[in-house]
């Protein structure tokens, strides 16, 4: 049976079974998919309380103890919609990686770049998906600017999680994590990781920065005198050895004392101007409670070829639109998604410099 690249759900067969880049953030903080029927998805996320029982006089009936409520908000999921066109010019012409004597037909081309453009728009929408974890993650909010079809006009609405109050700003000369011979990064990623297991109660296990950190954790003279330690079995805080385990990821080291591993994060995106921008800026380090956040992802409805609008619950979504009058098909990738912990105080933002 021939297969047909311009039906939507033959296509989506094809997304289910395409392999999905690797992201450290949305991996590590929000590994849960949920997907609904509708485009609005429901966001649920709440704090922790340590409440104690209240004494009472005997005989009495007790006393209420108030439930720790959650916020539950019903929100639209924003559409991403890249879409990639090809033309006959495209297809006419050798391909990328083909012979000059290729016997290639250009239906064969056609079908070919039809299944690289897929994965192409799919990974541009998991990108998005991890510069909008990164966003939560350092700010507790996320900024969504949408375009509309002349390219200028923009939408702008603001996904905000309020009660994230883990922001931490290390201040003065003395004090910031480029002052190598008087800073104390042990003390403050102990006292943020302190926070985290009072608010949350659990123990936050990791750790990622910037890679700009990675140079004030080797130099730091702090760090390296309890590394200096004559013999181990007196004080193991901490070792550090840095470690590529991606072209994007380094495993820094190990604090023993906090069982924490601390991971340096280069990956990022091309901005408008094409600029390589990185997920985690700068001087900043977050630390966590892994796979406890999800993302959301809400259905997609489109009018498709029989004239009839369908409703498709799933992650990515594509459509094909054939134009006949110029010789052109597109395929566009719709994916609804929203980023949502599921506790406000399983992170915390540490601003080094």
């Amino acid at each position: 049976m021939a297969f047909n690249y311009d039906d939507t759900r033959t296509l989506l067969g094809v997304v289910e079974r395409s392999n999905k880049p690797t992201t450290t953030l949305i991996d590590t903080f929000f590994p849960d998919i949920r997907t609904f029927v509708t485009e609005a998805v429901e966001m649920e996320y709440r704090k922790g309380a340590r409440r104690m029982a209240p004494f009472v006089v005997p005989g009495t009936k007790g006393v209420n103890l108030a439930r720790t409520g959650s916020n539950l908000r019903v929100y639209k999921a924003p559409l991403m919609k890249p879409k990639r066109v090809i033309e006959a010019s495209d297809i006419m012409r050798r391909g990328f990686g083909e012979t000059v004597y290729s016997q290639r037909t250009p239906e064969e081309r056609a079908q070919e770049l039809r299944a690289r453009d897929m994965a192409e728009l799919i990974d541009s929408c998991v990108r998005r998906q991890e510069w909008m974890a990164a966003q939560i993650l350092l700010n507790g909010s996320c900024q969504i600017k949408g375009f509309a079809d002349d390219g200028v006009t923009e939408l702008i609405d603001t996904i905000t999680f309020d009660g994230f109050e883990n922001k931490i700003t290390i201040s003065g000369a003395a004090n910031t994590w480029d002052a190598v011979d008087t800073a104390n990064p042990f003390g403050d990623i102990s006292d943020a990781a302190q926070t985290i297991r009072r608010n949350a109660g659990l123990n936050p296990t990791v750790a990622i920065c910037s890679m700009s950190i990675v140079e004030y954790l080797i130099n730091n003279k702090k760090m390296l005198n309890y590394m200096l330690v004559p013999s181990r079995d007196n004080l193991a805080l901490l070792s550090i050895q840095p470690r590529l385990l991606r072209p994007d990821l380094m495993r820094v080291g190990h604090i023993s004392a906090l069982n924490l591993d601390i991971y340096a994060y280069d990956g990022g995106y091309e901005d408008e101007s094409g600029a390589f921008t990185p997920y985690i800026p700068d001087d900043y380090m977050i630390i966590g409670i892994p796979g406890r956040g999800k993302r959301l992802f809400g259905a997609v409805t489109q009018l498709e070829a029989d004239g009839q609008y369908h409703t498709y619950e799933g992650a990515y979504v594509p459509k094909v639109t054939l134009d006949l009058e110029n010789d052109t098909s597109s395929l566009a990738m719709n994916s609804r998604c929203v980023v949502c912990p599921e506790f406000l105080d399983d992170w915390a933002v540490l601003k080094v410099k």
